[in-house]
């Protein structure tokens, strides 16, 4: 072929291939005999095999990458994209033909196209399958997503492209970055798929709707969520078979209710960024409480502030309501009558909505389960709310996602503010408490509410505490007559409840600190805290609770000994501990002198303890020698030395240059571990340097 014709081909981006001629000079170059047959093939013709099969088989005149390259930066009447053009059309379906695809969409024909290319990057990504791991799942569809958003894209073939999508393919061509004319046919295609709603069952969690599908697909364009929320199915009603008794019934349509409430807890957690227009669309609908529900104590930490708070006080809104209920219902149970009940309580009835009236009504008519319910309502409501859809917001620390503690997007001043303002409810809803035999106290959930009120309560006034504490009287013979058979483990519900009854009855007893984590994890009374309890205590807990019992020595020497089991804190030092003493080094030195009797324990203890000594600046040899001898003998100095030089130091003093007195100390009878690991050093000094009898241990 002509270097001419080959030079005006290129300059007119035409497709070429060099012919096969027998004995020309391209096959002599390629090392061919010139009557074809040819004694092996050179390095070059392998290349071109190579750059043949990685292009999709199509011979190109320039590597892919560059040609991507050139033609992104190419008018689409520029050689090198009709040469990227002609190129994308002859390949065979590979990820370089996509790329090219996608660089020739994005770049010279980004404004008009011609039908082969579009169609060339919807069939490209429609053939594509979800990987079989996560079926619901299926991989991106940008291709098609850039084609079908496509300026030159006709109304009919973006109806037939749909046409041929799966669910979850029409999801991820529905996504935000999708065109406002695109999002509009997908959610036309799904609306056709979907003619008639369905109601909700328990299989459809597992063989979901269209609908169900596309809403598992993250970052929905707003046009496609709206329409894919009104095809979900709807609030179940299940129908009684026949001969089906009454609670097999019920059973069944309390699973399909959990069901259809998972399914909103699975798109609300698919789209936070639409929460706002969820919340809207669901004014008037059967899912507005389920949706409201979720966003305030299932992911309450996904939820941006403003919506949180204005949720949070529209739930608080209705709390007064239940203590209204309350009341009336008392009045009633206690010998008025229902007349005389409603023009008591005229003006609360007045405010409120016909279907609230309607309610309360309903409980005051009936006498055998109305009123005892309507009774309760205040304390009901509270303790359901603190044990469900307020449990997080009251006790942020207790998200948390693989152990790790959630990221809020609500601030803690917020969270805290909530926090009050709900306590302050249960303020007025725990006035009404009263026993019931009925209801027992019993369980967590009615405990839990009485905890979170004594955490976030601005100020407990005496007669909180006091109401309190019959409370906790009365779960303390609700719990013990309680059997939870198969139940014991530190999760059961009898355990959590026993748990915070403990933690409720050390709140009461001693004076309150500020609302915040010092209170929620109160000690008790001094005289009553242990060792253990202090050595679990958080540094600003701990250190709160010192100061607020400033004079309390033998709450000082507890929380010395509880660094044995807490070691390391990262704002509370033993030094500072220390110095809250009236007598610091008096105390320390009884301490250690009694370490046995006082702390106890095995090796571990005794080494925080030894270490916690030798940390201090003061090198006193009384302390000294007070230490268990073979843990001080083993304890490094500062700086990685093999040994104490305090405690070296102690050891020369004592010995001197007295070989027989360091021969008897080196077969001494301290320890590692057992009794003998309690022998003081001092005593085994003595005991050496004066040849005497070895000491016994001291007395635990």
């Amino acid at each position: 072929m002509d270097d001419v014709v080959v030079s005006a081909l290129l300059h007119h981006g035409k497709a070429f291939s060099v012919p096969k001629c027998r004995g020309s000079r391209f096959d002599q170059e390629a090392g061919s005999h010139p009557d074809g047959d040819s004694d092996e093939r050179s390095d070059d013709s392998s290349d071109m095999d190579r750059s043949l099969m990685d292009s999709g088989g199509a011979a190109p005149g320039l590597p892919l990458n560059f040609l991507r390259a050139l033609a992104a930066d190419s008018g689409a009447d520029d050689p090198p994209a009709r040469m990227a053009a002609e190129q994308a059309r002859s390949m065979e379906e590979g990820l370089e033909r996509r790329e090219l695809l996608e660089a020739l969409l994005r770049g010279p024909y980004g404004d008009s196209a011609p039908l082969w290319l579009l169609e060339a990057a919807i069939d490209s990504d429609l053939a594509r399958k979800p990987p079989q791991s996560d079926p619901p799942y299926g991989p991106p569809m940008d291709l098609a997503l850039l084609a079908l958003s496509h300026p030159s894209c006709t109304p009919q073939l973006r109806h037939e492209s749909l046409g041929r999508c799966t669910a979850v393919q029409l999801g991820r061509l529905g996504s935000a970055q999708a065109s406002d004319v695109l999002a509009g046919a997908v959610a036309e295609a799904l609306r056709e798929r979907s003619p008639h709603q369905r109601r909700m069952t328990v299989d459809l969690l597992d063989t979901p709707t269209d609908a169900q599908l596309v809403l598992r697909q993250h970052r929905l364009h707003s046009t496609v969520i709206t329409t894919a929320v009104d095809l979900l199915p709807s609030y179940p009603l299940v129908d009684e078979e026949d001969g089906e008794d009454t609670s097999t019934w019920l059973e069944r349509q309390e699973a399909a209710e959990q069901a259809w409430r998972t399914m909103w807890k699975q798109v609300l957690t698919a789209h936070p960024e639409h929460h706002r227009l969820l919340v809207d669309w669901s004014d008037d609908k059967d899912a507005g409480h389920v949706i409201r529900e979720h966003l305030l104590g299932t992911i309450p930490w996904d939820v941006e502030p403003e919506l949180l708070e204005e949720i949070a006080q529209e739930d608080l809104a209705s709390f007064p309501i239940s203590v209204l209920t309350t009341r009336m219902c008392r009045m009633r149970r206690d010998g008025a009558t229902q007349q005389e009940v409603r023009e008591h309580f005229a003006n609360d009835l007045a405010e409120l909505t016909p279907q609230q009236y309607k309610r309360i009504d309903q409980l005051l008519a009936n006498d055998e389960y109305g009123l005892h319910y309507g009774c309760r309502a205040a304390i009901s409501r509270t303790a359901r709310a603190a044990d469900s859809r307020w449990r997080y917001i009251l006790n942020p620390d207790q998200a948390r996602q693989y152990g790790e503690p959630r990221t809020w997007r609500a601030s803690a001043d917020q969270l805290a503010s909530l926090a009050q303002k709900f306590a302050g409810h249960a303020a007025v809803a725990l006035e009404l408490w009263e026993p019931d035999p009925k209801s027992p106290v019993r369980s967590a959930r009615d405990l839990r509410w009485v905890h979170d009120l004594l955490q976030h309560l601005p100020v407990v006034t005496p007669q909180v505490k006091e109401k309190v504490r019959l409370i906790c009287r009365e779960a303390k013979r609700g719990l013990a007559g309680r059997r939870d058979y198969g139940g014991y483990g530190p999760d059961s519900d009898a355990q959590q409840a026993r748990e915070l009854l403990d933690v409720i009855e050390r709140m009461t007893a001693e004076p309150f600190p500020a609302p915040g984590p010092a209170r929620a994890a109160s000690l008790g009374k001094p005289d009553q805290v242990t060792v253990r309890g202090l050595a679990g205590a958080p540094d600003a807990v701990l250190d709160d609770y010192l100061r607020r019992h400033q004079g309390d020595d033998a709450l000082v020497e507890k929380a010395l000994l509880s660094f044995a089991f807490h070691a390391y804190r990262r704002d509370l030092s033993f030094a500072d501990v220390l110095k809250r003493h009236s007598d610091p080094q008096s105390a320390l030195l009884d301490l250690t002198r009694n370490l046995r009797r006082r702390l106890g324990g095995g090796p571990r203890l005794r080494e925080a303890w030894v270490d916690a000594v030798l940390s201090l600046p003061t090198d006193d040899p009384e302390l000294i020698r007070a230490l268990p001898a073979w843990t001080a003998l083993k304890a490094r100095g500062p700086r990685g030395q093999a040994a104490h030089p305090a405690v070296t130091s102690v050891v020369r003093t004592a010995l001197g240059d007295d070989a027989e007195a360091w021969q008897r100390f080196a077969t001494s009878p301290a320890s590692y571990a057992g009794h003998t690991a309690w022998l003081r050093l001092g005593d085994l000094l003595d005991a050496a340097a004066n040849g005497t009898p070895w000491p016994t241990p001291p007395h635990k």
